[in-house]
């Protein structure tokens, strides 16, 4: 070894990536999640535009329950849950009024990049990605027509200096609206037709370097991600649907300390369809009345805004804001 060498070795770098002193000081701000419900401090969304007429070409197929978008050959390009045109101006009224209320809760608003590309789900900013400790995970579609989504976050992740610490390749299959950092050592993610073993053994190693877990949870049929059935919504407290998460789950998380919140059978889907926007206090869609008061009783502070043109796409107000940065929580 040269002097020069032994000299330089009071140099190298002793801290993991992820540490908050080493994000600040070298990537203007310590990215990432370490928790579901730390305050929210920056979100990627994507506000719906002309690309949500291109729905409305789309044919009711009743054996799908969905209308289709399909191209001259037939094949599939798109689907939206609605029977009915798409109302695109009160899709962006809905997505307008969400973005007011995070912006209002001192939430940087991020718009993902656009490009040329007919991208009719990007409205589900979600799914782009997994953040972890210290950055992004860019996801892999299991549906072709998402593909140009993870181009687009990584431009956008790019031009805000946000670390994009890995991706899912090979035959993985991972979308960020099955995922979730617990905490600091524990991840949670719902396998099903989105999220493949593949997807999930990458995922797996990749938290690993990090020293967490990742708990597995399969998903019914009905359902493609965790965030349909399950979220966090104060530090010690859940919204959950019973009928549709396995009750180990539902152990393990009482074991965690977890108290369970139930959604009310009566009130519609997307219900657990949530943004916790610090501990105790959520975006929540105005259609759950009845959940919305098992909410309070439980102590959690709701605000509820309308959601149901969004609704019509498959998903809410968690499926449209990708938390890019939480405060730790003690």
């Amino acid at each position: 070894m040269s002097v020069l060498h032994k000299f330089l070795d009071e140099n190298i770098v002793q801290d993991s990536f992820e540490t908050p002193e080493l994000l600040e000081r070298y990537w203007s701000g310590s990215w990432g999640n370490t928790n579901a419900v730390g305050k929210v401090r920056k979100v990627f969304v994507h506000r719906p535009g002309d690309e949500i007429l291109e729905l409305n070409k789309a044919k009711f197929e009743p054996e799908a329950g969905a209308r289709i978008l399909r191209d001259e050959k037939g094949s599939i390009i798109s689907y939206c849950l609605s029977n009915e045109p798409l109302n695109l101006a009160k899709m962006q009224e809905q997505h307008d009024r969400m973005t007011d209320v995070l912006k209002r809760e001192g939430v940087d608003v991020i718009p993902i990049i656009e490009d040329d590309a007919l991208l009719t789900n990007n409205l589900f900013a979600r799914d782009v990605g997994m953040v972890i400790p210290g950055g992004l995970i860019l996801a892999r579609f299991a549906l072709k027509f998402r593909y140009g989504e993870t181009l687009r976050t990584l431009k956008t992740a790019a031009q805000i200096g946000m670390p994009v610490l890995a991706s899912i390749q090979g035959r993985g299959f991972v979308e960020g609206g099955s995922f979730m950092v617990f905490d600091r050592k524990t991840a949670m993610v719902g396998r099903s037709i989105r999220v493949n073993q593949e997807g999930i053994d990458q995922l797996r190693a990749i938290l690993s370097w990090q020293g967490m877990e990742l708990v597995v949870v399969d998903l019914p049929s009905s359902m493609i991600h965790l965030d349909e059935v399950f979220n966090m919504v104060d530090k010690d407290k859940a919204l959950v649907d019973p009928s549709n998460l396995p009750h180990w789950f539902l152990q393990d998380l009482q074991k965690r300390g977890v108290q369970l919140i139930y959604t009310d059978p009566l009130d519609p889907p997307m219900t657990t369809n949530l943004l916790c926007l610090e501990p105790g206090k959520v975006l929540f869609t105005s259609r759950g009345v009845r959940t919305i008061e098992a909410l309070e009783k439980a102590g959690i502070e709701v605000i509820a805004i309308p959601v149901d043109e969004l609704n019509k796409m498959g998903g809410g107000i968690h499926c449209s804001s990708l938390v890019l940065q939480r405060d730790p929580i003690e």
